[in-house]
């Protein structure tokens, strides 16, 4: 919490409690100099009630919470004050008239009133049902900030680990290490094409270095970054890798998890076999507001690490950043990924 906003609740406690000592040394001595009433004694009066005093407080603490749940300090100030004064009064007046029924036996209700004890009765109603909505909103006020302020945390921290994952995808050992033993046998073979290899690798990492502390990107981008990185993997699988993106103009400005694209692809090849006589085919395309990564299988017989948590760190980031889930399926032939993308509307919604 910063600094700012604890003195600020501070000072609305101070005024608080300021505004509680004044209203009740006032009827305090409003009892005891008008209608010679002794407060300790019309307190024990209602509690001797133990039926309707246990149902006053429940009912104080069940509307303060339904208040709380449905309007916020910070949203509305003014008919959240209204309408915790207006349900205080009418929980008072309705537990002076249970309080004063069983009265009824030895005084009507015109001697009560003259008498001014239903008067008295509704000041220390009010007095204690104050107390009860009083306690209730703060502890749930706290209770709400203690819980904002760790999912706050529990976010920051899984932002953290997201990144760091990325991280390593980005500096992955393996890729960097073919790549520049695809880059030593251009330099020896084709120097021209050595040179749009290192264009092609340098505009790779130059994307992951921009795109590093950005939780989202367009699908446009996305695309762009793949083929560069498709690019450099055909330079080692030539024909044994075919990759078909076919993905409408209206979903370009979509968002998407950035590397998702990326890391789907790196994937596919970590797991599968890549050669002329068994090719590896991705398509990337768009269904029912997904993109959807998809290649046939066929299994290496020494698979690479796990794709468990490339998925589980995609999965993790959607979750977190957008609320939604991705969906995995795979057969006996196809192993398919859908991500779903957000519309720029969309993202406002679910990143406010």
């Amino acid at each position: 919490m910063k600094k700012g906003g604890k003195w600020n609740e501070i000072l609305v406690l101070a005024g608080i409690v300021l505004l509680f000592r004044i209203f009740y040394v006032e009827i305090y001595n409003y009892l005891k100099s008008d209608y010679q009433y002794n407060f300790a004694d019309l307190l024990r009066t209602i509690f001797r009630e133990y039926p309707f005093t246990l149902l006053m407080v429940l009912v104080g603490f069940f509307t303060m919470r339904y208040i709380s749940k449905r309007y916020s300090w910070g949203e509305n100030p003014v008919r959240r004050t209204v309408i915790t004064v207006a349900s205080l009064l009418t929980i008072s007046v309705v537990s002076t008239a249970l309080f004063c029924v069983p009265k009824l036996k030895f005084f009507t209700w015109q001697e009560l009133l003259d008498s001014g004890h239903i008067e008295a009765i509704l000041a220390v109603s009010v007095m204690a049902n104050a107390v009860v909505m009083g306690v209730t909103d703060i502890t749930l006020y706290y209770r709400k900030s203690h819980k904002i302020a760790l999912e706050a945390e529990i976010t920051k921290k899984n932002k953290a680990r997201f990144q760091y994952d990325q991280l390593k995808r980005q500096l992955n050992p393996h890729f960097l290490f073919n790549s520049l033993n695809v880059l030593d046998y251009l330099i020896h073979t084709d120097a021209n094409r050595a040179s749009d290899f290192t264009k092609k690798l340098a505009g790779v990492y130059r994307y992951l270095l921009s795109k590093e502390n950005d939780p989202v990107v367009t699908l446009e981008e996305e695309i762009t970054f793949a083929n560069m990185y498709v690019d450099l993997l055909k330079e080692r699988f030539n024909k044994g890798l075919n990759v078909r993106i076919d993905v409408g103009d209206s979903y370009l400005r979509h968002k998407i998890i950035p590397c998702s694209l990326q890391l789907l692809i790196e994937n596919a090849t970590k797991h599968n076999i890549i050669s002329s006589e068994m090719p590896l085919n991705i398509e990337i395309s768009i269904c029912n507001g997904a993109v959807c990564i998809e290649n046939n299988l066929q299994p290496r017989i020494n698979a690479a690490d796990s794709m468990g948590l490339g998925l589980k760190s995609i999965r993790g980031q959607y979750e977190t950043i957008f609320g939604r889930e991705i969906e995995v399926s795979e057969s006996e032939s196809k192993f398919r990924v859908c991500l779903p993308v957000v519309a720029d509307e969309d993202e406002k919604n679910e990143l406010s």
